[in-house]
């Protein structure tokens, strides 16, 4: 059965009901040791039934392969429908001429290759490299290609997908005692420089010969791409109008929400938009489940350029039809990549403009604090660096960390070149552009003793 076919089954067998089929393929291969470990190839095809019984909705997903595995879901979609309470986001299902135009899938993949293939002379030579130089290699690629049929019982049908290929490296002495890492994320490979990610590492390893302990307190950092990803995810997650107009989160007020308001610098800028080229994404809300983020009734709604930070000044926050239609807002689905705007500085020319400061590599195990002032609290991890004078000058020790993404944007006195950045915390499950940015006052709370 192809995606189509399962959307047609679907519907047929449950009436009012949305149906999303999936169609999943991925490619990795991981090294340890200087050595290439393992490979492997994934593909599955997945179907899930939203059914609709007036305002009560029932759903099931699973793995399938067969029309009779279908046909059971939508059997088992509608059974739970007919015993579940009435739908709080209920709303009409879109029809064609209120859902979002059909548009191009993403190019497939060469079932007949290895997708890994355009990088794998780069990793080998990595590899002759490190053995070469007396280091240990470590690694994970992966390439991963997703398409989607999207299709409900008033007409709609859309098809979408999503292509990305992403690389981390870790670089350590023998004695695996000092170790450094990189990450890139693009939407092929053409997009991943190995050779590039190798001699990075090279630079910042010899950057470890000296070591320089420094206590916890309150420094000025320059947080490299993939660290300000990390805080770009972290607050977009909580920018949803239903969590505000609750007073759950940091963009609550008394009597409304923070939009509108100036909370960052005035020099950040973050948006998103589903057709760039770079991070392509689906142009249409896909939900098998409702929550603050999205609802199952707004399947196949549009999902356009969206403006979340102006200059500093917060924008609308993602919103589903029927919380907006409630509360007053506008409808704002969320969309599945992000990017806040950079400037023509380098990361180097950042560096070299500096008095004093910690170069912050990549973050690690964020976890949450405070949720009301979105206070997080993580770790540094591979490669933190005191900058004086203009140069590096050695490696620090690492640090706990607590500081929060609205904190942390208000405090940024300058913003370099973005690019597509690899979140060490979240992977490539979204795609984003960062730039390095400085700031002001980062708390480190705490000596951490991991390299």
């Amino acid at each position: 059965m192809n995606l189509a076919e399962i959307v047609a089954i679907g519907i047929e067998e449950a009436g009012a009901a949305v149906v999303l089929a999936s169609h999943s393929s991925s490619v990795n291969c991981r090294l340890a040791n200087n050595t290439v470990t393992t490979n492997g190839r994934e593909e599955s095809t997945s179907a899930g039934v939203v059914a609709i019984e007036s305002d009560q909705v029932g759903v099931e997903a699973a793995d399938v392969q067969q029309r009779e595995q279908v046909l059971r879901l939508a059997r088992g979609a509608r059974e739970r429908a007919l015993v579940s309470p009435p739908a709080p986001d209920a709303m009409p299902l879109l029809g064609p001429a209120e859902a979002a135009a059909p548009g191009a899938e993403p190019p497939a993949l060469d079932e007949g290759s290895f997708p890994l293939d355009p990088i794998l002379p780069g990793l080998q030579r990595a590899l002759e490299e490190s053995r070469r130089d007396g280091l240990q290699l470590y690694g994970y690629a992966e390439t991963s290609r997703q398409l989607e049929e999207l299709g409900t019982s008033t007409g709609v049908r859309l098809r979408g997908g999503r292509t990305a290929a992403s690389i981390t490296l870790t670089l350590k002495t023998s004695d695996l005692r000092r170790s450094v890492w990189a990450g890139e994320l693009a939407s092929g490979t053409e997009g991943l420089d190995v050779a590039g990610m190798y001699q990075g590492l090279r630079e910042r390893l010899d950057w470890t010969k000296r070591e320089v302990q420094l206590d916890p307190g309150h420094y000025q950092v320059i947080l490299q791409p993939s660290a300000t990803a990390d805080m770009l995810l972290r607050l977009a997650w909580e920018m949803q109008a239903r969590g505000a107009d609750e007073e759950r989160t940091v963009f609550s007020r008394k009597g409304g929400t923070r939009v509108g308001e100036q909370m960052y610098a005035h020099e950040v800028t973050v948006e998103s938009d589903p057709n760039d080229p770079r991070m392509r994404v689906p142009g249409f809300v896909r939900s098998l489940r409702s929550s603050e983020y999205s609802s199952v009734f707004d399947n196949g709604l549009a999902v356009g350029e969206t403006t979340w930070i102006d200059h500093g000044v917060q924008g609308e926050l993602i919103c589903p039809r029927r919380w907006a239609k409630d509360h007053g807002h506008p409808v704002t689905p969320d969309v599945e990549n992000l990017r806040m705007r950079g400037t023509s500085t380098s990361l180097q020319e950042m560096i070299s403009g500096t008095e004093r400061a910690l170069l912050i590599t990549s973050l690690w195990y964020i976890r949450d604090v405070d949720p009301s002032t979105l206070l997080l609290t993580g770790l540094t991890r591979d490669g933190v660096f005191l900058i004086e004078h203009g140069k590096v000058v050695g490696a620090v020790n690492n640090f706990r960390f607590n500081e929060s993404p609205v904190g942390v944007l208000q405090r940024t006195t300058q913003i370099g070149r973005a690019e597509l950045a690899l979140s060490r915390e979240m992977g490539d499950s979204v795609f984003i552009e960062a730039p390095p940015i400085r700031v002001e006052g980062f708390f480190m709370s705490s000596i951490s003793d991991a390299i």
